[in-house]
């Protein structure tokens, strides 16, 4: 999350770089107006998701599962090695979302049963397909 919402002017950006080699302080601040931006974006998707009954985590969680056109189950490590959040974070969100009912283990498991597939139950599939569209609305008419 980017927390400022005063932006330092062009002249405070070009007084402290002045000396620094190769930095542009229009650059810095257009970088800085970019990182307000998807911060902005960023809080609204948590709360349009929150609405929803999901972390960002979890939505995330269950399209990584649905995007696999060939499968329809992944391991969590396969999960876990799709998205940038810790083992521990993801482990909390699948937990919760075994327990809302909406992704679970599936009926096929490999040969490694150490390896535990999940795979969307028949409310994961509807939620996820109620909120796909809006997510979606939403990074389409984003200000980036």
């Amino acid at each position: 999350m980017f927390f400022l919402k005063d932006l330092p002017s062009p002249e405070m950006i070009t007084g402290v770089t002045a000396d620094i080699p190769d930095v542009d302080a229009t650059h810095v601040l257009t970088v800085l107006e970019g990182l307000r931006r998807a911060s902005i974006l960023l809080r609204d998707i948590e709360a349009f998701l929150r609405g929803h009954g999901l972390s960002q985590t979890q939505f995330l969680s269950l399209m990584m599962i649905v995007r696999e056109p060939s499968r329809t189950s992944l391991s969590a490590g396969e999960i876990s090695d799709r998205l940038d959040v810790s083992k521990p974070v993801l482990s909390k969100a699948l937990a919760a979302l075994k327990t809302k009912d909406l992704i679970m283990l599936a009926a096929d498991q490999s040969t490694d049963k150490r390896e535990k597939q999940l795979c969307l139950t028949a409310d994961g599939e509807h939620r996820f397909a109620e909120v796909l569209p809006g997510y979606f609305a939403m990074l389409g008419t984003a200000n980036m």
